[in-house]
């Protein structure tokens, strides 16, 4: 039944995450779409939170980097907003089903 659980959990959670980026996908008016791009942004920053805020340090620090050698981020695009989302679904994936399950176990075996 807890496997059952957990999978309906992910898929749940998955599903979420589709629906974020297919709605903005298709509502997506043309080049530099920043506002829905930000909408989006926001929803994958609740539904990955708080794994969501190294991804946002992440994005920020290889703007500055390439900042300091003339280069910028991709301006808004289709690709570039799936491509976005795709780092918080994957960060988001990882602490949600990989880390916060096995932080019992860890907290077992460090213990004296």
């Amino acid at each position: 039944m807890k496997r059952i659980i957990w999978l309906v959990a992910q898929f749940v959670w998955l599903g979420l995450c589709v629906i974020a980026v297919i709605e903005a996908y298709r509502g997506y008016r043309g080049v530099s779409d920043w506002q829905l791009e930000e909408g989006l942004g926001l929803e994958m920053i609740i539904l990955s939170f708080p794994t969501s805020l190294l991804v946002i340090l992440a994005f920020m620090a290889t703007g500055i980097l390439l900042g300091l050698f003339g280069l910028a981020l991709p301006a808004s695009s289709r690709p570039e907003m799936i491509a976005t989302w795709l780092c918080f679904v994957v960060a988001g994936y990882v602490q949600w089903f990989i880390v916060v399950p096995n932080i019992p176990r860890w907290w077992r075996t460090t213990r004296p």
